[in-house]
């Protein structure tokens, strides 16, 4: 008799520990599922390889900003004296290459509702292969959040991004100053 019912218990703990397996499962299945799609949904607006970068510039105070790989190390045109940090450029680069859009405005045939006949920033890159692709960004939408750009080959096709304000607030409107590298504070050695 104890062997039937220490048999059903152990057979009763084994359909819970299966069922508990399977919720599991099911769950990071749906998560997956889920992330999958959302990755999906996500427009970039025209992701770049970074390390193809030869040149880029962006407008700050109404001064043009602008950064040249050469012999493989960055200078800033401005300076050309600057020690440039090439982790700060790559960081740079990166957030630009990685933009996404909140919307997309398809066909858009009067672009200058948009403040893209007067951009309101432009950032340009140029590539190894010779190539370039410059990034107008027109009017602030208050009321959603975001700043309208258009790229060279979007352009093309009258497409129109909102993307999100800090790419021109914060990521365009930084200093040369901060691709420097950071000197090192040696202190003073006493004898």
């Amino acid at each position: 008799m104890r062997k039937k019912q220490y048999l059903t218990l152990v057979i009763i703990l084994i359909i819970i520990v299966a069922a508990l397996i399977a919720v599991i499962l099911g769950k990071k299945a749906q998560t997956k599922k889920a992330e999958a799609e959302e990755e999906a949904s996500i427009v970039y607006v025209n992701a770049f390889e970074t390390g193809d970068v030869t040149t880029f510039s962006y407008q700050l105070d109404g001064e043009t900003v602008s950064f040249e790989l050469q012999d493989e190390q960055w200078v800033y045109t401005g300076d050309t004296t600057m020690e440039i940090d090439a982790e700060e450029v790559e960081s740079f680069l990166t957030t630009m290459s990685e933009m996404d859009a909140d919307s997309v405005i398809e066909d858009a045939e009067d672009t200058d509702q948009y403040g893209l006949d007067e951009p309101s920033q432009i950032f340009t890159v140029e590539f190894s292969d010779g190539s370039a692709q410059t990034y107008e960004f027109g009017i602030e939408n208050e009321m959603v959040g975001g700043y309208y750009l258009q790229t060279t080959d979007s352009a093309e096709d009258g497409t129109v991004y909102l993307i999100s304000s800090s790419i021109v607030t914060s990521t365009l409107s930084t200093e040369p100053e901060s691709f420097q590298v950071e000197e090192e504070d040696e202190g003073s050695v006493s004898e």
